[in-house]
């Protein structure tokens, strides 16, 4: 069961790999930081300043890929310059933290800490 603590301990485990961040060129991607007139690094800047465990919403899951990648990913959501942003983050085994997705969310964020989904 996942609760407060686990979380805290995969953002931590995330933010002290910072400089390994990278983002999926995903059009989908590069066209909400378009939206939220940030650049990438201002995200994870963004990100990083203001990720908590009350944003999680579901994870850990096994890559979908063919063949898998090694690593667990999560999903979180965040309120961007008043835009809700879906994140999903890959922690490889290589050390990188891989966002599969940082785009508007298309469907309303379910919260898994909250009684008010967004």
């Amino acid at each position: 069961m996942i609760n407060q603590e686990a979380i805290e301990s995969v953002i931590n485990r995330i933010k002290r790999k910072k400089y390994t961040w990278k983002m999926s060129q995903r059009v989908e991607n590069l066209n909400t930081l378009s939206k939220l007139k940030l650049t990438q690094q201002e995200v994870f800047n963004y990100i990083f300043d203001v990720l908590t465990w009350t944003d999680y919403i579901s994870g850990p899951e096994m890559d979908r890929h063919y063949p898998p990648i090694p690593g667990e990913v999560w999903i979180f959501g965040l309120e961007i310059n008043h835009v809700n942003t879906y994140l999903k983050f890959q922690d490889r085994t290589d050390g990188i933290i891989f966002w599969i997705s940082i785009h508007e969310a298309r469907f309303p964020l379910h919260y898994y800490f909250s009684e008010q989904d967004i």
